[in-house]
């Protein structure tokens, strides 16, 4: 047996042999002289690799042919092909670009394909792209701009150059888009704005007659959008923009308060309604001003911060904060709010506008530095208009007592809303005390009594004198006495412990007077008619006498006079006749006076409260800005006296802006109270003084120093005394012995005998004073804190401290506290006034042992946090139980948001923040998670009622509330969901009964069903998609219930029209000219924004109504659906632009060749065959005056292009000819078919059906459509024998010389054929196509695939487009098995496996 021993190849004479085949293969791809490729040739080169790559090592060379290979590869592309052509190409792709970027139609793939050389060229590296042709795109497209833009910013105005700026950056985006890489788009937008925006940014916005400040001033909204969105673009843009808007709006507001101030001066003369004049031409401008600057923030500024939060705030500061002749913008505002919420105010409003008008106000307000000025204004106004029962609306009133909450704060409000809350109480207890007269009918003292109780801190102070009755009024005097005492037991019995004191100055009284002509009935004050009284015991009364007997002030006693006898109404006469009092007058009673009324109201004079308010507010200022000071310096306890005033400021400026001065007058006060004093070492800082501790400076100064120091001295020296006499444990033992005792003989005792509010009350002092006995007593025992407890590991002296007061008192009474507490706290929910600071000590005290120990760490949580949460849960239990069956869905809803918006506040008044997540999940649980179902489907008012009546704030609140909960939204989108189903499917039933309706007359029946059913799905989905974003805040749950309901709907079909066909057809009706829809510009983009083989009929037949229109439907379109989903569209309508081209070249091409003119009119569109739909095309035979058309275009087009074939598509082509008859020539537009057949009968005067199919060569079907379209139709060009509407064989036709029209010129309409089973047997073959795609893709990918996976992954990916078929799929499947792309896995049951 013999072997063959195969020789060794070396690595040099294989690559060698190698070099020069592939020397060969780059002559033959140069085209230079090389014979080609023989299989002897190919089958050397291929086993010389083979053998080098299969030789035992060391001569196996595998790694280094593929070095070799891509050394070889890298040198012909660098030196042969890419060096070459790289900068020829790349000068050429610029070139193109710059002539697109005028305007010019360039072959975009092309530019694509090229530039793809320079990516792929790299091999995963953007080197070649970047260095060889981006960085040169970029210098140019820089040229380009800057050129641009300086003859722009010369010729054109603001709006104008942004126009074209904006237009530029969006093509150079789509540029990107179609033919250059991603990575280049943010590089070359920035290169573009740079030159347009950035270089000429101040000329643009200073630009005369056109710049920013005239945009403003002339309301151009679109053109400020657009200078938003430009020059958000480039750094630090948005900075001059929104100086110039500040700048423009303080100015707008200034002149605002001149206008007001020339009003005011001019009114100032007439002493006349001056306050509510500069309400009208101030306040309510300010409030128009601000509606009108924010709507601007919103649209055009898109809500940014620099407008909304710097620019606009800063610029209503400004001018908000000027007064206006005299008057303070906080005054006008809180006349303003008076002038709309009270009784025959000027201001004549529905609720609703009152509601809005509060809520600007109260925007205003944010604007305001002396927040504190508006709100003792406010009160003082609202003080008068609930005390005379002047308010219009007490919702209003708690309506903007509520927005001033949330505006400003609680405290803000808490004297406002106790004052509405003692009217409440005032109601009630004045029906209390009737029924209490009633059940005592010995103490009714004969007089119809009303008393309103205050609050003394709510309300504004208000003088209380005693006046003196005098002794003639003694039965009136009786019978007021007895009055004030039988209210003073009915009111003891209601409380406890609180002391009435009479404001005579506040009430009022009815007394008859006595005239010679008639008794008229006087409604007066307490003061009018005591001093009214005194004239029944004398005729004639001096001003000294008046003051002596009332005991009144004289300003009171001048203010009663000139009501009565200076004013409208003389009920006493003076002497001498004037219209000012003085101390010398003389008064009589006036019984000639008369009145047509029976019964009259006698007002005293205004007072000017204007100067007593403003004093108000500087001394509360002062001791705010004292509060202030002081807890910045306790918390800080050393300070520079700039940062101290600086922190005071920005502590205060929320309520206003305090005044330098003011502090610093305010600092040296508290340095003279020993609260501050000067730093000895550094005289600008200011240590606070250790009294710092306010409360405790009594016990502190009580001890002196030297007492102090003594007792620190005998503890030190008890403690360092050698053994046996050192007593630091015997001092440890005795330090909580002596505290024990305490607890146990005197704060205990005092505890113990007190209940409810007195207890806590007393539970407060005591933990204070135990405080500060554990501090004192700490400080005498401070050595051993320091020595002896640390060395021993003890318990501090303060951890002792706290233990004892816990183990004795807290632990003892916490079970009562708790109790106390939380029926305080249902108290306030019942809407009643509790102390609220009182029940955050208690709580305080919770906190503050629990912070003491670590073993005490969930003291609050146990001993209180525990039980309230249960007493919350019991209190809404039964809340909801009955709110559940009394009230509607909205009402309970209402109820409840307030409940848990109170729960709120609470924890942030008094309870501890920790409690909020369990204390709100305790309130929603049993308001809303114990109710869901019955909330939802309440009858009558459930979700779907809600839904029904379009209550959008109603479904808004619903969304907020059941949003906090589990589980909460799910059923409320499915309600959504069925509500909208069932909407959409009663739409669906219109539109059939309509198309049933219209069948009959066989008339535009896909207009109706567009108008009654595409067009009123749109508006649906708009409303319910504005549900969706304003009501439900855009939530997922709600976009996918929606999406599930219209998906329902929309693949339902209508009287044998689908849904597609259907939308096809609207957008038809909308772009084509003529259409059935006559709408703006604006409305048809938004059309196209929500709706979509139409088009080509459009473009064919010149029918489209806007090129523009067209483009961005389809752009729309793309962005949904991707780019292959319009490509053929889009191929389309360039098609018909390159025909424009060509025809204007084919008619220059006739006027250079007139030899070849065939004296007709030619105008011939260029279709690609892949872009458009198929065509029927017969070779029809052509009139002789045809055929030289169609020859001499051929000629033109084969001289334009190469290697293109055309076909000639005759069923699509028109002509026009003149039919020459008895009574005049009329010309007619007709179909190429049309105009053949016609001309058959120039060479003959009679012809039959099989002669006209015979000489046109066309098929039977067509022949029939064009003859009955000339001899049945409307226009009978041939007459038909026998007559009649239908068309047979043996038919015969001659041309009807007879016929005549009004119309010099007519169109021929071909009768309409049916597309629909025409397109829907493409779209099955395009589905059929695409489901192949599918399955190839997938099989390739995955290489083997069960038959259910595979068919769940094609559904999956095809699902985009359509829905595919099972059965569909699985017939794919076998012809794919049977065209060997795939088969059957023989080991694997119910597999595939892939195999081209």
């Amino acid at each position: 047996m013999a072997t063959h021993e195969r020789k060794t190849i070396d690595l040099e004479q294989g690559w060698e042999f190698m070099q020069k085949g592939i020397t060969k293969l780059k002559n033959i791809l140069e085209g230079k002289p090389e014979p080609q490729f023989s299989s002897e040739d190919y089958m050397m080169l291929y086993t010389t690799i083979y053998n080098m790559c299969t030789q035992k090592p060391p001569h196996d060379y595998s790694q280094q042919l593929y070095e070799k290979y891509r050394e070889s590869f890298e040198e012909y592309i660098t030196s042969m092909v890419y060096q070459e052509i790289k900068g020829k190409v790349k000068s050429a792709v610029i070139s193109l670009i710059d002539r697109e970027r005028e305007g010019e139609q360039i072959d975009r793939a092309l530019l694509k394909n090229v530039l793809d050389i320079f990516v792929e060229i790299g091999l995963g590296s953007m080197e070649c792209y970047e260095n060889d042709f981006e960085d040169f795109l970029l210098k140019d497209t820089a040229d380009y701009y800057s050129i641009k833009a300086q003859t722009w910013i010369l010729e054109d105005s603001c709006p104008d150059y942004m126009l074209k700026a904006e237009e530029c950056l969006k093509r150079e985006k789509e540029r990107v888009a179609h033919y250059l890489h991603s990575s280049s788009e943010q590089k070359l937008l920035e290169k573009v704005q740079h030159e347009l925006l950035t270089q000429y940014a101040s000329q643009l916005l200073e630009k005369e007659h056109s710049g920013c400040h005239a945009l403003l001033r002339d309301d151009k909204v679109e053109d400020l959008s657009r200078m938003y969105r430009l020059f958000s673009r480039i750094t630090r843009g948005l900075e001059p923009v929104s100086q110039i808007f500040k700048q423009h709006v303080i100015n707008e507001g200034t002149a605002l308060v001149k206008q007001a101030e020339d009003a005011a001066s001019n009114k100032k003369p007439e002493k006349k309604d001056m306050v509510g004049l500069q309400e009208q031409i101030f306040v309510r401008k300010i409030i128009e001003l601000h509606d009108k600057y924010v709507a601007y923030v919103t649209e055009c500024f898109q809500g940014h911060t620099l407008f909304h939060k710097v620019a606009l705030k800063e610029a209503f500061e400004v001018f908000c904060n000027k007064g206006v002749s005299g008057s303070s913008s906080a005054e006008l505002l809180a006349t303003f709010c008076d002038n709309i919420l009270k009784k025959g105010g000027s201001e004549k409003l529905s609720d609703e506008a009152i509601e809005d008008t509060l809520e600007k106000v109260v925007r205003l307000l944010a604007y305001i530095s002396d927040k504190d000025l508006f709100a003792e204004f406010y009160r003082k106004k609202l003080a008068r208009r609930l005390l005379f029962d002047k308010s219009a609306n007490d919702e209003h009133e708690r309506s903007i007592l509520t927005k001033l909450k949330q505006q400003c704060g609680g405290q803000f409000t808490s004297k406002m809303e106790g004052m509405v809350t003692d009217l409440t109480v005032a109601r009630d207890h004045q029906t209390k005390f009737e029924e209490f007269i009633s059940s005592h009918p010995e103490l009714n003292p004969g007089i119809d009594l009303a008393v309103t109780v205050l609050t003394t801190g709510f309300w504004p102070s208000y003088k209380s004198f005693d006046i003196n009755l005098p002794s003639e009024m003694a039965s009136f005097f009786f019978l007021h006495v007895k009055c004030v005492e039988v209210f003073k037991e009915f009111y003891e019995t209601r409380t406890k412990h609180r002391k009435l004191t009479w404001i005579y100055s506040l009430g009022t009284c009815n007394i008859s007077a006595k005239f010679e002509a008639k008794t008229i009935e006087l409604i007066v004050t307490t003061y009018q008619a005591a001093l009214l009284l005194l004239f029944n015991g004398a005729d004639r009364l001096s001003y000294s006498e008046i003051v002596t007997q009332l005991n009144l002030s004289d300003d009171d006693v001048v203010r009663l006079l000139h009501s009565l006898s200076c004013a409208k109404y003389k009920i006493l006469n003076k002497e001498p006749s004037n219209k000012s009092i003085s101390p010398n007058d003389v008064f009589e009673y006036n019984s000639r006076f008369t009145d047509k009324m029976r019964r009259i109201k006698i007002p005293l004079p205004p007072v000017d409260e204007k100067k007593k308010v403003v004093e108000d507010v500087d001394k509360d200022r002062r001791y705010a800005i004292d509060a202030s000071i002081v807890r910045i310096m306790k918390s800080r306890k050393v300070l520079g006296h700039q940062q101290l005033v600086m922190e005071c400021v920005e502590q205060l400026g929320r309520m206003f802006k305090p005044d330098f001065k003011a502090i610093k007058k305010r600092i040296e006060d508290l340095i003279t109270r020993d609260y501050l004093e000067r730093d000895k070492d550094n005289p600008n800082v200011l240590p606070s003084g250790w009294p710092i501790n306010g409360d405790n400076r009594d016990e502190d100064s009580r001890m002196g120093i030297h007492a102090r120091l003594a007792a620190m001295m005998t503890i030190y020296n008890m403690c360092t005394q050698k053994p046996p006499n050192d007593y630091s444990q015997q001092l440890y033992d005795k330090y909580k012995v002596a505290l024990d005792s305490y607890i146990t003989s005197t704060v205990l005792p005092s505890l113990t005998e007190k209940h409810g509010e007195f207890l806590l009350r007393e539970l407060v002092l005591r933990w204070k004073n135990h405080k500060v006995m554990v501090r004192w007593l700490s400080r005498f025992f401070h050595y051993l804190d320091r020595y002896f407890i640390a060395r021993r590991s003890l318990a501090s002296l303060k951890s002792v401290g706290w233990e004892s007061f816990k183990t004795l008192v807290f632990d003892e009474l916490k079970t009562t506290v708790t109790t106390i507490v939380i029926g305080m706290v249902d108290e306030d929910r019942e809407g009643q006034i509790i102390d609220r600071t009182l029940v955050k000590n208690v709580l305080d005290i919770y906190i503050e042992l629990q912070s003491g120990c670590v073993s005490w760490s969930d003291l609050y949580i146990k001993d209180f946090e525990d039980a309230f949460c249960q007493g919350t849960i019991d209190f809404y239990s039964k809340k909801a139980q009955t709110w559940i069956v009394e009230d509607t869905c909205p009402e309970y809803m209402l109820k409840a948001e307030e409940c848990l918006q109170k729960e709120k506040e609470r924890v942030a008044h008094y309870l501890h923040s920790s409690t909020e997540p369990r204390l709100i999940e305790a309130a929603q649980g049993e308001l809303l998670s114990r109710h869901i179902d019955q909330i939802l489907k309440k009858e009558n008012s459930g979700c779907k009622v809600l839904l029904c009546d379009e209550k959008v704030e109603d479904l808004s609140r619903m969304f907020r509330l059941f949003s906090r909960i589990k589980d909460g939204l799910p059923p409320v989108s499915k309600t959504f969901q069925e509500h909208v189903n069932e909407v959409g499917m009663s739409l669906l039933k219109q539109a059939v009964d309509a198309a049933a309706s219209k069948k009959n007359e066989k008339k535009d029946v896909v207009s109706s069903l567009e108008l009654d059913y595409v067009r009123k799905s749109l508006a649906l989905h708009d409303k319910y998609m504005a549900y969706v974003i304003n009501c439900f805040q855009s939530h997922a749950l709600f976009h996918k219930s929606l999406k599930e309901a219209f998906e329902v709907v929309c693949n339902k079909d209508v009287a044998g029209c689908t849904s597609a066909e259907l939308f096809a057809s609207y957008c038809d009706s909308i772009l084509r000219k003529g259409g059935i829809e006559k709408l703006s510009d604006e409305a048809i983009e938004e059309n196209l924004d929500k709706a979509w083989k139409k088009l080509g009929r459009r473009l064919l037949f010149d029918k489209s109504g806007n090129d523009e229109q067209e483009r961005s439907l389809l752009s729309k379109l793309k962005q949904y659906f991707g780019g292959q989903f319009t490509s053929k569209m889009e191929g389309m309508l360039t098609d018909i632009f390159l025909a424009k081209d060509n025809q204007s070249k084919y008619d220059e091409y006739i006027n250079q060749n007139p030899e070849l003119h065939p004296w007709v009119d030619l105008s011939v569109q260029v279709l690609t065959t892949g872009y458009w739909p198929t065509y029927k095309s017969s070779e029809i035979n052509l009139p002789s005056e045809m055929v030289k058309c169609v020859e001499v275009f051929k000629e033109f087009y084969q001289s334009i292009t190469k290697h293109r074939k055309m076909n000639w598509i005759y069923s699509l082509g028109n002509c026009n000819i003149i039919g020459r008859f008895d009574a005049k020539p009329i010309e007619l537009i007709v179909t190429t078919y049309q105009g053949a057949l016609l001309l058959l009968f120039n060479e003959a005067e009679r012809l039959s059906f099989s002669e006209i199919v015979t000489q046109l060569n066309l098929s039977e079907d067509d022949t029939v459509r064009v003859l009955h379209s000339l001899s049945c139709g409307k226009y009978k060009i041939l007459n038909k024998e026998p007559r009649g509407k239908t068309i047979s064989p043996n038919d015969n036709f001659e041309f009807n010389r007879k016929f005549t029209d009004k119309m010099r010129r007519i169109k021929v309409q071909l009768p309409p054929s049916d597309e629909k089973k025409k397109v829907i047997d493409d779209v099955n073959k395009d589905r059929r196509f695409a489901i192949d795609a599918a399955l190839v893709r997938i099989m390739k990918s995955r290489k083997i695939m069960t038959h259910q996976n595979l068919v769940a992954k094609c559904v999956e990916q095809l699902s985009r487009m359509f829905k595919p078929d099972i059965k569909m799929i699985k017939k794919r499947i076998e012809d794919l098995i049977t065209r060997e792309y795939l088969e059957r896995d023989k080991d694997v049951a119910n597999s595939y496996r892939y195999l081209a």
